[in-house]
């Protein structure tokens, strides 16, 4: 597909101007509100150590930086790691750990009933904390999310919608625990018509596992060279499991047995872990007809190129005649 690249800017002048339409970005924000009775070791989040069974309430101030009215829908969440292995509170991942000792979602409420702010109107959204009646080790993780509601009416192509998150970290003791990661399966899969495999990998402990890149390799049963290897950063949440995608950046899945290794470190820890997996002839051949991005179906695109090429070459004739045309007359 890298041939094309050169082809868009071209096409883009040929097609004009697009009329799409969008707000700012930041519609509003959000600042966790500090006191005496909530200390938090952070301006961003808030990071409390609280006794067990203590009761306290945090308050986030949100704000309309906007002249016009806007409604935002709040919630609080667990937090999650997505398959692209980024720590989030949004609440759309369905993760199922195994091992989720205390649910802060039980523990931290929030009216989850939407808000409307008039132009540059504040607001105080509490929340609410009912701590265990015992110690825990390491740290429980959710966080307040807080969306602007979508227009119904809009103008144009594209609507940016708004949302932030604060974090709210909870502990009752000061013992620091290491993040522990475990690679429990693999298998092929597909993702918006595009072939991947999905790694099973879930941190087991009430850590976080942050500043870490994975590195992995996929090798074909009695092959010494690996059909695909990379390096992405990634994160993850306390007691968090995901599916996470590796992409095959084109290929087509081919069946067979397969070894997959990964290597997860940071500044102090490294996991190194494999697995084996199959691919089946039924599932390549059926994920292999939907696959959009493999590279063989270039080829039948090749029309096109000449096409767009075509058009280009005439139109550079134009414009050199055109200088032509235009010197010769001041001549």
């Amino acid at each position: 597909m890298k041939k094309w690249f050169w082809i868009l800017p071209f096409f883009f002048l040929l097609m004009g101007n697009l009329n799409i339409y969008g707000e700012s970005l930041q519609s509003f924000d959000a600042q966790i509100q500090v006191n005496e009775s909530t200390p938090s070791t952070n301006d961003n989040y808030f990071d409390l150590q609280l006794k067990p069974g203590q009761e306290s309430t945090l308050n986030v101030l949100v704000t309309n930086l906007k002249e016009t009215e806007i409604t935002i829908i709040p919630s609080f969440n667990r937090a999650k790691t997505n398959q692209l292995g980024v720590v989030e509170y949004s609440g759309r991942n369905q993760d199922r750990p195994n091992n989720l000792p205390i649910d802060i979602e039980k523990i931290v409420s929030v009216d989850k009933q939407k808000f409307t702010l008039a132009g540059h109107e504040q607001k105080k959204i509490p929340l609410t904390i009912k701590m265990p009646e015992k110690d825990f080790d390491g740290v429980i993780a959710g966080g307040l999310y807080l969306q602007e509601e979508p227009k119904k009416d809009i103008q144009g192509n594209i609507q940016h919608v708004f949302s932030r998150e604060i974090a709210v970290l909870l502990k009752t003791q000061l013992n620091k625990i290491q993040p522990n990661l475990e690679l429990k399966k693999a298998a092929p899969t597909q993702i918006n018509q595009r072939n991947a495999i999905k790694a099973t990998l879930e941190n087991t402990n009430a850590a976080y596992l942050s500043s870490a890149r994975i590195h992995y390799e996929i090798k074909k049963e009695q092959q010494q060279t690996p059909v695909l290897t990379g390096t992405q950063p990634i994160s993850f949440a306390p007691n968090s499991g995901t599916d996470y995608l590796i992409f095959l950046e084109g290929k087509e899945f081919e069946p067979g047995t397969y070894q997959l290794m990964t290597n997860v470190k940071n500044k102090e820890i490294n996991w190194q872990q494999k697995i084996n997996f199959t691919i089946s002839q039924k599932t390549a051949a059926t994920y292999n007809e939907q696959n959009i991005s493999t590279t063989k179906d270039e080829p039948q695109n090749n029309w096109l190129l000449w096409l767009a090429g075509g058009i280009i070459f005439a139109l550079v004739l134009i414009i050199v005649f055109l200088l032509y045309i235009v010197k010769k007359k001041k001549r």
